[in-house]
C-alpha cells in the first residue's frame, strides 16, 4: 500500500489519531518566540498548525492525506483558526525559499531517500533569524514501545541528523 493511501486510511476514523494539543517539547521550543510566518510540514490532522494558529501565527500546512486536511479544516473551523491547508506531498513540493520565521517537521519519518527530498526544501524555506524545529521519536522508542514507527529505518538517530543539518547553513 503506498504511504498517501495507508495515511488516508489510518485518519479515516471519527476520532484523532493523536491529541489535538501540540506535543509538549515543540510547546516549549516557542514559549518566547514571536508569531510570524510559520509552516507545518506533514501537518497530517493538523494539531501543531492548529495551535500555532491559536498563538497569533500566520501558518501553512501541507499534507498528502486529503482525509487528514480534512479533519485539521474541521476542527479549525469549530475553533475559528484561520490556517492555509495545503494537499501535497512534502517530497516533492516547493516551499516558498527563505519565507517561514518558522518551519516545523514534528514527526516526520520518512526513509533517508524521501528525507534526502523533503529536508533541504524545508530549511531552505526558513527566513533569516528563522527557526526549524525537527522533532522525532529516538529509535529505543520503538524498542522501549512509547511510539514511533513499526519500521525503525524510518527514524534518524540524533548522529544521522545532526550530520544531515551540518551541510546547511
Amino acid at each position: 500500500m503506498k504511504e498517501k493511501e495507508r495515511w488516508n486510511k489510518r485518519y479515516a476514523g471519527r476520532e484523532l489519531n493523536w491529541s489535538s494539543s501540540p506535543n509538549s517539547l515543540f510547546e516549549s521550543l516557542l514559549v518566547e518566540e514571536t508569531p510570524g510566518r510559520a509552516l507545518d510540514v506533514a501537518c497530517g490532522e493538523g494539531r501543531h498548525a492548529l495551535w500555532l494558529a491559536s498563538k497569533g501565527w500566520q501558518v501553512d500546512a501541507v499534507d498528502f492525506s486529503e482525509i487528514g486536511l480534512a479533519k485539521a479544516r474541521a476542527l479549525g473551523a469549530r475553533q475559528n483558526l484561520d490556517v492555509n491547508w495545503i494537499i501535497a506531498d512534502v517530497c516533492v513540493h516547493n516551499f516558498s525559499p527563505r519565507h517561514y520565521d518558522l518551519v516545523a517537521a514534528i514527526f516526520l519519518h520518512t526513509s533517508i531517500g524521501e528525507r534526502r527530498q523533503w529536508l533541504p526544501n524545508a530549511i531552505n524555506s526558513v527566513a533569516p533569524g528563522g527557526l526549524f524545529a525537527y522533532i522525532a521519536h529516538d529509535p529505543s522508542n520503538v524498542e522501549m514501545g512509547v511510539g514511533g514507527p513499526k519500521d525503525v529505518s524510518l527514524i534518524p538517530s540524533v548522529e544521522e541528523i545532526t550530520k544531515e543539518l551540518k551541510d546547511f547553513d
